[in-house]
């Protein structure tokens, strides 16, 4: 296929990129430097992209087969400022808009958009149980997801098959939760956060990018796919096993109140509240999970 990625210097999007070209494809990367994002190869461009620049956006997209999109400000950059707060909306709401826009203007039309969400669109949801059926919660982050899942489904009717792929926490080395999540183990001072009974959905950076590419390549998949493993964990289990990994205790809570105290709101919606969330579309449909 020829694809066109958004997002590609991302953790996620760094690992799609190099499986994607293995895979044979032939990718047209949009970056806001020429930066590079992936090995050097016949099968990948690079261009510089501005989501207002719209007649170069659709110079790109016409006659693509695929478009995905994986643009957006970090959620965990920094504290939730009301300027940070804008950031992460805008960051995602102008890249979807922009390239969805690009696919209504396009002659050739791809056949598949594929959007990056996050499993905050569920909001805090205690011990429930969630597949791609449950309704959206509240909280910041599920009302970012909610407005950026709507721009992308826009580009459904114009003919294009939309996945909308709701993350959860990828971990895998070199980036991602793990680069933040290790260093206070490393320093014989983690532990799980508040009380630990927070649910956290991971998914394996591998697996994340197989998921995509199967989302990709398999018509049957639309709508809401949550890239989750099929066994989310509570966060204390998971901050055991990761001690027991690289041989450090992990004996004492991270307290709410202090985490509240550094992080605020984001401390609430990312660490000390979470979601249970089951992959059921993608299971559903085949997909094997290696992790």
């Amino acid at each position: 296929m020829n694809i066109v990625v958004s997002g590609a210097t991302g953790f996620i999007g760094r690992a799609l990129s190099e499986l994607l070209i293995c895979s044979g494809h032939h990718l047209t990367i949009l970056t806001r430097t020429l930066k590079r994002t992936a090995s050097r190869s016949e099968h990948v461009r690079h261009e510089i992209w501005n989501p207002l620049n719209l007649s170069a956006l659709v110079s790109f997209v016409d006659g693509s087969d695929a478009v995905i999109n994986l643009a957006g400000e970090s959620i965990a950059a920094g504290r939730w400022s009301k300027t940070q707060k804008e950031k992460i909306l805008t960051s995602r709401v102008s890249a979807s808009q922009a390239l969805v826009r690009s696919i209504q203007a396009a002659s050739k039309k791809p056949k598949v958009f594929i959007q990056a969400s996050a499993v905050g669109y569920y909001g805090p949801r205690g011990s429930e149980t969630l597949s791609e059926e449950t309704q959206a919660g509240a909280g910041f982050l599920a009302s970012v997801c909610k407005t950026w899942e709507a721009h992308a489904i826009r580009a459904e009717d114009f003919g294009v098959r939309v996945a909308r792929l709701r993350i959860g926490v990828v971990l895998g080395s070199g980036g991602g939760a793990l680069q933040k999540m290790l260093p206070p183990f490393q320093m014989f001072m983690g532990g799980w956060l508040g009380s630990g009974n927070q649910w956290m959905s991971w998914i394996h950076l591998m697996d994340a990018a197989r998921a995509i590419q199967f989302c990709l390549e398999c018509e049957k998949i639309k709508g809401a796919v949550n890239l989750t493993a099929p066994q989310p964990v509570t966060n204390k289990a998971f901050s055991m096993v990761l001690a027991q990994v690289i041989k450090r205790p992990c004996l004492v809570p991270v307290p709410a109140f202090m985490l509240q105290l550094l992080m605020g709101e984001m401390a609430d919606e990312l660490l000390l509240k979470g979601q249970r969330v089951l992959p059921k579309k993608l299971m559903d449909a085949g997909f094997q999970f290696q992790f």
